[in-house]
């Protein structure tokens, strides 16, 4: 055995697996949700009244096959996860009401996702990685996909909190569904995620974790019970085996809440399953380093260092990221998330139909307010840095600022080896724009057409035409970052082309006199242009340009061009303003341009 597989070292000589046991959510736990604060409580029933099931609810088929047609996810998607919304807030309304209000919602909303022919996403309706989908679900052969098994988990835990209040006929349909479109083909089937088929990323943490929950919340025999957690521990070790030791989420900081933050969520369950305490596991310095990479992309507020699909915002930390970092010891992360979840509330911001965090944040609340009330906050490093990534972070006062080599064939990549971002306090001054909303030509042949996706919407230099190219033979070469410098050399990150000959990216990072270097170096013949991405219009004064709390300085007069970048996507507007800017600056020679703060 490697000394990898470290979860198959937690359950080594395993002799029982118990089915989960979620007494503590259950309605009749009143230790739990009598204590919970009134005006919480008030929130979260004036929800509930007002949340009714209708013919809107309906999914059907042509709605289903509008994405192979359209490439529109958003159609479906806003149906399907408005259901699951609003039967967890039903859940919880009843858990805190205790009076049976809302069981006749409740049961409709079961039923509204019983009636689902399958659970499946249309995007994801395919039994092969990257292969084009199907227009129609195969009933016989469930797709296990993200929101087909966080589906499961729903229904497993509104059976669990409230099973002697409901229908019993309704909890028996719960428990044929679980059985037969989670237990029957988790067991036999293989689907990408579950290892072995290439590398793997947070479907394998999340749709393990909500797998666990639906499986194991179910009557079964003891033989499955351990086919289960064989198989689930068997998952978790090939993704942490796939992750780096430093540690860093490949996908960026918004998907570590569906990757190394599941990972632990589906490690509490299988302590639960095994009547085991990972405590090996949870002093592992890999792990330790997966937990905290939230904490150390963090720039100020609600705001993290965003590449590839990645936002800036990230989302809030809550009591999930609390308990992760309470596991590990990491004090400064645990006063982050404490402070988080009273501010902001209990429910998730970008998965806010998840039953079973909902349940974990309320049942830790009084726990975290104790927390977020301490006076103890972390101090962030001056540097930091991931060499898997190749992203360094360095920080002086108010001023975060990263740049970031590797390739461009990560996972959710962009071509953006070598950009940069830069933060003031809260303020974002130069960006990385993030993802648009998915669609069908977000994750095709043509997602390279998307600006926010290309070289020349990232804070670097492009040539001519010749932009950065996709897939990993385009890399950084000579990574170098120590506490104040860092150079790159960028030039396999474009395709061969015999008029660019070289290009390194220096940078120095002036801490006493709190000026950032770029130095270009270049041969080319090519036309160089720098592109630089802001959200604010920069004023153009003979050598510099000046923006409101900070400037750049090139050594001769500018010739630029001011390109104005509508933001009219959904996604991208909970992020940034109406419109955003690409000051493209014409570069004659190899060149340094110095970043200044006012």
């Amino acid at each position: 055995m490697s000394d990898s597989k470290i979860i198959e070292k937690e359950i080594l000589g395993l002799k029982e697996v118990r089915n989960l046991d979620f007494s503590a959510f259950s309605i009749n736990n009143r230790k739990l949700w009598d204590n919970i604060p009134d005006d919480i409580k008030s929130r979260i029933i004036g929800r509930a009244e007002s949340i009714e099931f209708s013919k809107d609810d309906y999914i059907s088929l042509s709605l289903f096959r509008d994405f192979k047609r359209s490439g529109n996810r958003k159609n479906f998607e806003n149906v399907y996860f408005e259901k699951r919304k609003k039967l967890s807030a039903l859940v919880i309304a009843e858990c805190i009401g205790n009076e049976g209000r809302f069981i006749s919602k409740i049961e409709e909303g079961i039923w509204a996702l019983l009636s689902e022919p399958d659970w499946v996403l249309p995007p994801h309706n395919s039994y092969i990685r990257d292969t084009e989908q199907e227009d129609t679900p195969l009933l016989s052969r469930p797709v296990l996909d993200l929101f087909a098994c966080e589906t499961a988990e729903i229904l497993a835990l509104a059976r669990c909190t409230l099973k002697h209040r409901l229908n019993p006929i309704i909890v028996k349909d719960v428990e044929w569904a679980l059985y037969n479109r989670i237990v029957i083909p988790y067991t036999t089937d293989s689907f990408w995620w579950m290892g072995g088929q290439g590398p793997l990323n947070n479907w394998s943490t999340w749709c393990t974790q909500n797998c666990l929950i639906a499986a194991l919340s179910i009557p079964l025999d003891e033989k499955t019970r351990f086919h289960i957690v064989r198989k689930a521990s068997a998952t978790l070790d090939a993704f942490i085996d796939d992750y780096e030791s430093d540690g860093a989420c490949p996908e960026g900081a918004a998907y570590y809440h569906a990757a190394a933050l599941t990972l632990f969520s589906a490690v509490l369950l299988l302590e639960r399953a095994t009547d085991r305490f990972f405590q090996k596991f949870f002093k592992n310095e890999k792990i330790r380093a997966m937990a905290s990479y939230i904490e150390d992309v963090h720039v100020a507020k609600d705001i993290y260092l965003n590449y590839a699909d990645s936002s800036p915002k990230a989302g809030h930390l809550g009591a999930r990221e609390y308990l992760f970092a309470k596991a590990i010891g990491n004090d400064a992360m645990m006063h982050h998330a404490a402070t988080d979840y009273m501010q902001f509330g209990f429910e998730e911001e970008d998965n806010d139909y998840n039953l079973y965090y909902k349940l974990l944040a309320l049942a830790s609340y009084q726990e975290i307010k104790k927390e977020a009330e301490s006076r103890r906050e972390g101090i962030k490093p001056h540097f930091k840095a991931f060499p898997s990534s190749e992203l360094a972070i360095y920080r002086e006062g108010e001023i975060t600022f990263a740049v970031k080599g590797g390739n461009n064939g990560e996972s959710h990549n962009h071509n953006d080896v070598g950009s940069i971002i830069l933060y003031r306090g809260s303020d974002p001054l130069l960006i990385d724009i993030g993802v648009e909303t998915y669609t069908k030509t977000t994750f095709s042949r043509e997602r390279y057409t998307l600006k926010p996706m290309q070289s020349a919407y990232h804070n670097l230099v492009n040539f001519g035409s010749l932009m950065q190219k996709d897939g990993k033979e385009y890399r950084a070469e000579n990574v170098f970052f120590d506490e104040t410098d860092a150079t790159l050399d960028l030039r396999k990150a474009y395709p061969e082309n015999e008029e660019l000959k070289s290009y390194v990216r220096k940078i120095h990072f002036d801490r006493k006199n709190l000026l950032i270097h770029i130095n270009e170096i270049f041969a080319s013949s090519l036309p160089a242009c720098l592109s630089l991405i802001s959200q604010e219009r920069p004023k153009e004064d003979e050598e510099r340009l000046s923006y409101s709390s900070f400037s750049i300085a090139f050594p001769e007069k500018l010739e630029c061009v001011i390109e104005e970048i509508p933001i009219t996507d959904q996604r991208l507007r909970r992020a940034w303003p109406a419109m955003l800017y690409c000051t493209k600056v014409m570069l004659k020679n190899s060149t340094e341009w110095v970043i200044s703060f006012s």
